[in-house]
Protein backbone atom coordinates (compact mmCIF):
# COMPACT_ATOMS: atom_id res chain seq x y z
CA UNK A 1 0.00 0.00 0.00
CA UNK A 2 2.84 2.34 0.90
CA UNK A 3 4.57 1.48 -2.39
CA UNK A 4 1.36 2.16 -4.35
CA UNK A 5 0.93 5.52 -2.58
CA UNK A 6 4.51 6.45 -3.46
CA UNK A 7 3.85 5.67 -7.14
CA UNK A 8 0.69 7.80 -7.02
CA UNK A 9 2.62 10.72 -5.55
CA UNK A 10 5.37 10.36 -8.16
CA UNK A 11 2.73 10.16 -10.86
CA UNK A 12 1.07 13.33 -9.59
CA UNK A 13 4.44 15.11 -9.53
CA UNK A 14 5.23 14.03 -13.08
CA UNK A 15 1.78 15.13 -14.26
CA UNK A 16 2.33 18.45 -12.51
CA UNK A 17 5.71 18.85 -14.17
CA UNK A 18 4.15 17.98 -17.53
CA UNK A 19 1.39 20.55 -17.09
CA UNK A 20 3.98 23.09 -15.99
CA UNK A 21 6.04 22.46 -19.09
CA UNK A 22 2.97 22.81 -21.29
CA UNK A 23 1.97 26.06 -19.59
CA UNK A 24 5.54 27.34 -19.94
CA UNK A 25 5.59 26.47 -23.63
CA UNK A 26 2.23 28.07 -24.34
CA UNK A 27 2.22 30.99 -21.91
CA UNK A 28 5.87 31.65 -21.22
CA UNK A 29 8.54 31.78 -23.89
CA UNK A 30 6.31 31.71 -26.97
CA UNK A 31 7.09 35.35 -27.69
CA UNK A 32 10.78 34.74 -27.01
CA UNK A 33 11.08 32.65 -30.16
CA UNK A 34 11.32 34.18 -33.60
CA UNK A 35 11.54 37.85 -34.53
CA UNK A 36 9.05 40.70 -34.50
CA UNK A 37 8.28 42.92 -37.44
CA UNK A 38 5.86 45.71 -38.34
CA UNK A 39 3.82 45.69 -41.53
CA UNK A 40 1.73 48.73 -42.39
CA UNK A 41 -1.86 48.28 -43.55
CA UNK A 42 -3.56 51.59 -44.22
CA UNK A 43 -3.02 53.78 -41.15
CA UNK A 44 -2.29 50.80 -38.89
CA UNK A 45 1.04 49.15 -38.13
CA UNK A 46 0.45 45.47 -37.42
CA UNK A 47 3.03 43.74 -35.23
CA UNK A 48 3.81 40.17 -36.28
CA UNK A 49 5.85 37.41 -34.69
CA UNK A 50 7.76 35.47 -37.33
CA UNK A 51 8.80 31.95 -36.32
CA UNK A 52 10.56 29.99 -39.06
CA UNK A 53 8.25 30.71 -42.02
CA UNK A 54 5.01 31.42 -40.19
CA UNK A 55 3.82 34.88 -39.19
CA UNK A 56 1.32 35.50 -36.41
CA UNK A 57 -0.20 38.92 -35.80
CA UNK A 58 0.33 39.92 -32.18
CA UNK A 59 -0.87 43.50 -31.95
CA UNK A 60 -2.03 46.50 -33.98
CA UNK A 61 -1.09 50.10 -33.28
CA UNK A 62 -1.21 53.49 -35.05
CA UNK A 63 1.17 53.87 -37.97
CA UNK A 64 3.36 56.96 -38.22
CA UNK A 65 2.26 59.51 -40.81
CA UNK A 66 5.59 60.55 -42.36
CA UNK A 67 3.88 62.68 -44.99
CA UNK A 68 0.25 63.40 -45.78
CA UNK A 69 -1.32 59.98 -46.39
CA UNK A 70 2.07 58.23 -46.24
CA UNK A 71 1.95 55.86 -43.26
CA UNK A 72 4.98 53.99 -41.96
CA UNK A 73 5.97 51.84 -38.96
CA UNK A 74 6.74 53.57 -35.66
CA UNK A 75 10.22 55.04 -35.80
CA UNK A 76 11.22 53.93 -32.29
CA UNK A 77 10.24 50.66 -30.63
CA UNK A 78 11.88 48.71 -27.79
CA UNK A 79 11.21 45.08 -26.88
CA UNK A 80 11.95 43.64 -23.43
CA UNK A 81 14.39 40.75 -23.03
CA UNK A 82 11.57 38.31 -22.23
CA UNK A 83 9.68 39.57 -25.32
CA UNK A 84 6.53 40.21 -23.28
CA UNK A 85 6.66 44.01 -23.24
CA UNK A 86 6.97 46.58 -26.01
CA UNK A 87 7.45 50.33 -25.71
CA UNK A 88 6.77 52.32 -28.84
CA UNK A 89 6.65 56.06 -29.45
CA UNK A 90 3.52 57.44 -31.05
CA UNK A 91 3.92 60.65 -33.04
CA UNK A 92 1.57 63.33 -31.69
CA UNK A 93 2.72 66.46 -33.48
CA UNK A 94 5.46 68.70 -34.85
CA UNK A 95 6.95 71.90 -33.45
CA UNK A 96 8.53 74.35 -35.97
CA UNK A 97 12.05 75.40 -34.97
CA UNK A 98 13.08 77.60 -37.87
CA UNK A 99 14.18 77.47 -41.50
CA UNK A 100 17.41 76.16 -42.97
CA UNK A 101 16.45 77.68 -46.30
CA UNK A 102 13.44 79.13 -48.07
CA UNK A 103 11.97 75.70 -48.74
CA UNK A 104 13.39 73.67 -45.83
CA UNK A 105 11.97 74.03 -42.34
CA UNK A 106 13.36 72.43 -39.16
CA UNK A 107 10.75 70.75 -36.96
CA UNK A 108 10.89 68.80 -33.72
CA UNK A 109 8.76 65.66 -33.74
CA UNK A 110 6.71 65.21 -30.59
CA UNK A 111 6.23 61.63 -29.38
CA UNK A 112 4.43 59.97 -26.48
CA UNK A 113 5.72 56.64 -25.10
CA UNK A 114 3.26 53.73 -24.94
CA UNK A 115 3.81 50.50 -22.98
CA UNK A 116 2.25 47.38 -24.53
CA UNK A 117 1.68 44.10 -22.71
CA UNK A 118 2.15 41.71 -25.63
CA UNK A 119 0.67 38.74 -23.80
CA UNK A 120 -2.57 40.53 -22.95
CA UNK A 121 -2.67 43.06 -25.78
CA UNK A 122 -3.07 46.03 -23.45
CA UNK A 123 -1.66 49.54 -23.90
CA UNK A 124 -0.73 52.10 -21.26
CA UNK A 125 0.62 55.60 -21.78
CA UNK A 126 3.89 56.33 -19.97
CA UNK A 127 3.60 59.78 -18.42
CA UNK A 128 7.27 60.68 -18.58
CA UNK A 129 9.23 63.00 -20.95
CA UNK A 130 11.35 60.23 -22.48
CA UNK A 131 13.73 60.87 -25.36
CA UNK A 132 12.41 58.51 -28.03
CA UNK A 133 15.92 57.61 -29.25
CA UNK A 134 17.31 56.52 -25.90
CA UNK A 135 15.69 53.79 -23.76
CA UNK A 136 16.80 50.38 -22.45
CA UNK A 137 15.19 47.67 -20.32
CA UNK A 138 16.81 46.42 -17.12
CA UNK A 139 18.11 42.82 -17.14
CA UNK A 140 14.99 41.60 -15.29
CA UNK A 141 12.64 43.75 -17.46
CA UNK A 142 11.06 45.35 -14.39
CA UNK A 143 12.65 48.76 -14.99
CA UNK A 144 13.66 51.03 -17.84
CA UNK A 145 16.45 53.58 -18.10
CA UNK A 146 15.93 56.60 -20.31
CA UNK A 147 17.24 60.03 -21.23
CA UNK A 148 14.89 62.91 -20.43
CA UNK A 149 13.49 64.71 -23.46
CA UNK A 150 14.39 68.39 -23.91
CA UNK A 151 12.89 70.99 -26.23
CA UNK A 152 16.20 72.04 -27.78
CA UNK A 153 16.92 70.19 -31.04
CA UNK A 154 20.44 71.24 -32.11
CA UNK A 155 23.86 71.18 -30.46
CA UNK A 156 23.91 74.99 -30.57
CA UNK A 157 20.52 75.30 -28.85
CA UNK A 158 21.49 72.82 -26.12
CA UNK A 159 24.79 74.64 -25.58
CA UNK A 160 23.01 77.98 -25.28
CA UNK A 161 20.42 76.63 -22.85
CA UNK A 162 23.04 75.14 -20.52
CA UNK A 163 20.84 72.11 -19.93
CA UNK A 164 22.26 68.76 -18.88
CA UNK A 165 21.16 65.47 -20.42
CA UNK A 166 19.61 63.54 -17.57
CA UNK A 167 19.56 59.77 -17.16
CA UNK A 168 16.47 58.52 -15.31
CA UNK A 169 15.39 55.08 -14.07
CA UNK A 170 11.78 54.03 -13.48
CA UNK A 171 9.39 51.11 -13.52
CA UNK A 172 8.44 50.03 -17.04
CA UNK A 173 5.20 52.04 -16.77
CA UNK A 174 7.14 55.19 -15.83
CA UNK A 175 6.28 55.13 -12.14
CA UNK A 176 8.81 55.56 -9.31
CA UNK A 177 11.10 57.58 -11.57
CA UNK A 178 14.37 58.86 -10.13
CA UNK A 179 17.30 60.83 -11.53
CA UNK A 180 20.45 58.71 -11.84
CA UNK A 181 22.99 61.03 -13.48
CA UNK A 182 23.42 64.30 -15.42
CA UNK A 183 25.77 64.19 -18.42
CA UNK A 184 27.90 66.97 -19.91
CA UNK A 185 27.31 65.50 -23.38
CA UNK A 186 24.60 67.21 -25.44
CA UNK A 187 23.24 63.91 -26.78
CA UNK A 188 23.35 60.54 -25.00
CA UNK A 189 22.32 57.27 -26.62
CA UNK A 190 21.82 54.32 -24.29
CA UNK A 191 23.05 51.01 -25.72
CA UNK A 192 22.25 48.27 -23.20
CA UNK A 193 21.68 47.61 -19.50
CA UNK A 194 23.65 44.58 -18.34
CA UNK A 195 24.25 43.64 -14.72
CA UNK A 196 24.95 46.81 -12.73
CA UNK A 197 25.99 48.81 -15.79
CA UNK A 198 24.25 50.90 -18.42
CA UNK A 199 26.43 51.34 -21.50
CA UNK A 200 26.11 54.46 -23.65
CA UNK A 201 27.53 56.70 -26.35
CA UNK A 202 27.68 60.46 -25.99
CA UNK A 203 27.93 63.36 -28.43
CA UNK A 204 29.33 66.74 -27.39
CA UNK A 205 29.04 68.01 -30.96
CA UNK A 206 29.26 66.61 -34.48
CA UNK A 207 33.00 65.91 -34.24
CA UNK A 208 33.35 65.00 -30.57
CA UNK A 209 31.95 61.81 -29.09
CA UNK A 210 32.38 59.59 -26.05
CA UNK A 211 31.60 56.07 -24.92
CA UNK A 212 31.29 54.62 -21.45
CA UNK A 213 29.17 52.98 -18.80
CA UNK A 214 27.52 54.02 -15.55
CA UNK A 215 27.12 51.84 -12.48
CA UNK A 216 23.44 52.06 -11.49
CA UNK A 217 24.28 51.39 -7.82
CA UNK A 218 27.19 53.78 -7.32
CA UNK A 219 26.33 56.31 -10.09
CA UNK A 220 30.01 56.20 -11.07
CA UNK A 221 30.71 56.79 -14.76
CA UNK A 222 33.63 55.13 -16.54
CA UNK A 223 34.75 56.39 -19.94
CA UNK A 224 36.89 54.49 -22.44
CA UNK A 225 39.03 55.54 -25.41
CA UNK A 226 39.67 52.49 -27.64
CA UNK A 227 43.03 51.83 -29.25
CA UNK A 228 43.85 53.96 -32.31
CA UNK A 229 41.06 56.40 -31.45
CA UNK A 230 41.75 60.01 -30.50
CA UNK A 231 40.27 61.62 -27.38
CA UNK A 232 37.23 62.91 -29.27
CA UNK A 233 36.65 59.48 -30.90
CA UNK A 234 36.37 61.34 -34.20
CA UNK A 235 38.50 58.67 -35.89
CA UNK A 236 36.29 55.83 -34.62
CA UNK A 237 33.03 55.08 -36.40
CA UNK A 238 29.99 52.88 -35.86
CA UNK A 239 30.63 51.80 -32.28
CA UNK A 240 28.33 48.89 -31.47
CA UNK A 241 28.04 47.21 -28.07
CA UNK A 242 27.29 43.52 -27.64
CA UNK A 243 24.16 42.54 -25.68
CA UNK A 244 26.26 42.25 -22.53
CA UNK A 245 27.86 45.65 -23.21
CA UNK A 246 31.28 44.36 -22.27
CA UNK A 247 32.44 43.79 -25.85
CA UNK A 248 32.04 46.22 -28.69
CA UNK A 249 32.96 46.68 -32.33
CA UNK A 250 34.28 49.86 -33.89
CA UNK A 251 35.63 50.91 -37.28
CA UNK A 252 38.59 52.99 -38.34
CA UNK A 253 38.81 54.21 -41.92
CA UNK A 254 42.26 54.05 -43.46
CA UNK A 255 44.14 53.80 -46.73
CA UNK A 256 45.99 50.68 -47.78
CA UNK A 257 47.74 50.16 -51.10
CA UNK A 258 46.19 53.36 -52.41
CA UNK A 259 42.58 52.38 -51.64
CA UNK A 260 40.15 53.20 -48.87
CA UNK A 261 39.64 50.36 -46.40
CA UNK A 262 37.72 49.78 -43.19
CA UNK A 263 39.56 48.26 -40.23
CA UNK A 264 37.18 46.51 -37.86
CA UNK A 265 38.28 46.28 -34.21
CA UNK A 266 36.97 44.32 -31.24
CA UNK A 267 37.13 46.02 -27.84
CA UNK A 268 36.68 44.57 -24.36
CA UNK A 269 35.48 47.05 -21.75
CA UNK A 270 36.59 44.93 -18.79
CA UNK A 271 40.03 43.86 -19.98
CA UNK A 272 40.75 47.09 -21.88
CA UNK A 273 41.93 44.92 -24.78
CA UNK A 274 41.56 45.85 -28.45
CA UNK A 275 42.03 43.52 -31.38
CA UNK A 276 41.92 44.21 -35.11
CA UNK A 277 39.63 41.56 -36.53
CA UNK A 278 39.57 42.20 -40.25
CA UNK A 279 40.20 44.73 -43.00
CA UNK A 280 37.78 45.08 -45.87
CA UNK A 281 36.68 47.54 -48.54
CA UNK A 282 33.32 48.42 -47.06
CA UNK A 283 31.31 47.15 -44.10
CA UNK A 284 27.62 47.93 -43.97
CA UNK A 285 25.32 46.39 -41.34
CA UNK A 286 26.56 44.49 -38.29
CA UNK A 287 24.73 42.37 -35.72
CA UNK A 288 25.96 40.65 -32.57
CA UNK A 289 24.87 37.15 -31.62
CA UNK A 290 23.69 36.62 -28.07
CA UNK A 291 26.89 34.95 -26.85
CA UNK A 292 29.06 37.94 -27.72
CA UNK A 293 31.55 35.67 -29.44
CA UNK A 294 30.10 35.89 -32.93
CA UNK A 295 28.64 38.58 -35.13
CA UNK A 296 27.22 39.07 -38.61
CA UNK A 297 28.26 41.80 -41.01
CA UNK A 298 27.54 42.68 -44.62
CA UNK A 299 30.32 43.60 -47.03
CA UNK A 300 29.57 45.86 -49.97
CA UNK A 301 31.20 45.66 -53.38
CA UNK A 302 30.54 47.61 -56.55
CA UNK A 303 30.64 45.32 -59.61
CA UNK A 304 30.32 46.07 -63.30
CA UNK A 305 27.22 44.87 -65.12
CA UNK A 306 27.25 43.26 -68.53
CA UNK A 307 26.45 45.86 -71.12
CA UNK A 308 27.75 48.71 -68.97
CA UNK A 309 26.96 50.31 -65.67
CA UNK A 310 27.51 48.93 -62.20
CA UNK A 311 25.59 47.57 -59.24
CA UNK A 312 26.15 47.08 -55.52
CA UNK A 313 26.58 43.51 -54.32
CA UNK A 314 26.49 42.60 -50.65
CA UNK A 315 27.70 39.50 -48.87
CA UNK A 316 26.54 38.41 -45.42
CA UNK A 317 29.39 37.09 -43.24
CA UNK A 318 29.42 35.29 -39.91
CA UNK A 319 32.54 35.89 -37.83
CA UNK A 320 33.52 33.51 -35.02
CA UNK A 321 35.92 35.52 -32.86
CA UNK A 322 37.16 32.64 -30.73
CA UNK A 323 37.88 30.32 -33.64
CA UNK A 324 39.02 33.18 -35.91
CA UNK A 325 36.78 32.23 -38.83
CA UNK A 326 34.93 34.41 -41.34
CA UNK A 327 32.24 32.45 -43.16
CA UNK A 328 30.35 33.80 -46.18
CA UNK A 329 26.68 32.93 -45.80
CA UNK A 330 24.77 34.78 -48.52
CA UNK A 331 25.26 37.12 -51.48
CA UNK A 332 22.65 39.60 -52.68
CA UNK A 333 22.06 43.31 -53.10
CA UNK A 334 20.81 46.16 -50.90
CA UNK A 335 20.62 44.02 -47.76
CA UNK A 336 19.45 45.72 -44.56
CA UNK A 337 17.79 45.22 -41.17
CA UNK A 338 19.73 42.13 -40.08
CA UNK A 339 17.77 40.41 -37.27
CA UNK A 340 18.62 37.11 -35.59
CA UNK A 341 16.07 34.81 -33.91
CA UNK A 342 18.56 33.52 -31.35
CA UNK A 343 18.54 30.03 -32.88
CA UNK A 344 19.49 29.25 -36.45
CA UNK A 345 17.72 31.82 -38.64
CA UNK A 346 18.88 35.25 -39.76
CA UNK A 347 16.23 37.54 -41.25
CA UNK A 348 16.81 40.61 -43.40
CA UNK A 349 15.39 42.72 -46.22
CA UNK A 350 16.82 42.52 -49.73
CA UNK A 351 16.01 44.46 -52.89
CA UNK A 352 13.60 42.40 -54.97
CA UNK A 353 13.54 41.92 -58.70
CA UNK A 354 10.79 44.50 -59.14
CA UNK A 355 11.45 48.19 -59.70
CA UNK A 356 11.02 50.80 -56.99
CA UNK A 357 11.06 50.22 -53.23
CA UNK A 358 9.92 46.60 -53.37
CA UNK A 359 11.97 44.38 -51.04
CA UNK A 360 11.89 40.72 -50.01
CA UNK A 361 11.93 39.56 -46.41
CA UNK A 362 14.48 36.74 -46.43
CA UNK A 363 15.00 33.93 -43.92
CA UNK A 364 18.53 32.52 -43.98
CA UNK A 365 19.41 29.23 -42.29
CA UNK A 366 22.92 29.87 -40.96
CA UNK A 367 23.63 26.14 -40.63
CA UNK A 368 23.04 25.03 -44.23
CA UNK A 369 22.97 28.53 -45.85
CA UNK A 370 19.57 27.89 -47.44
CA UNK A 371 17.40 30.98 -47.92
CA UNK A 372 13.67 31.49 -48.33
CA UNK A 373 11.54 34.52 -49.22
CA UNK A 374 8.89 35.06 -46.54
CA UNK A 375 7.07 38.03 -48.09
CA UNK A 376 7.51 40.89 -50.53
CA UNK A 377 6.63 44.43 -49.47
CA UNK A 378 7.34 48.12 -49.97
CA UNK A 379 10.48 48.95 -47.99
CA UNK A 380 8.76 51.83 -46.22
CA UNK A 381 5.92 49.61 -45.02
CA UNK A 382 7.92 46.98 -43.14
CA UNK A 383 10.35 47.12 -40.23
CA UNK A 384 12.15 44.32 -38.37
CA UNK A 385 12.63 44.82 -34.64
CA UNK A 386 16.01 43.96 -33.14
Amino acid sequence: MKKQKTFLILGAILVGIGIGILLWNFLGPVLAKGVFYYQVDGNKANLFLLKNSKSEQIFSLPAREANLGDYRPPRYSYVSHDRKKLIYFNKTGEVPLGNLSKDLQIVRIVFEPILVNLKEGQEKKINQPIDSASLVFSPDDNQIAWIKQIEEATFQQIEASGKKRELWVSKTDGSEAKLLFSFDEHVVLLATWSGDYIYFQGFRDVNSRSMGRINVKTQKVEYLIPRNCDETLASCENIQFSLSGRKFLYEIYNKKDGRDVTELYLGDFEKKEFLEILTTDQISDRLWLEDGEKFFYTEQETVRKEGGGSEVKETVHLVDIKNQTDDKLYSGSYISQLTFDGGRYLYFLEKGSEEGNIFDLIRLDIRNKNSKTILTENYNKILLLQ
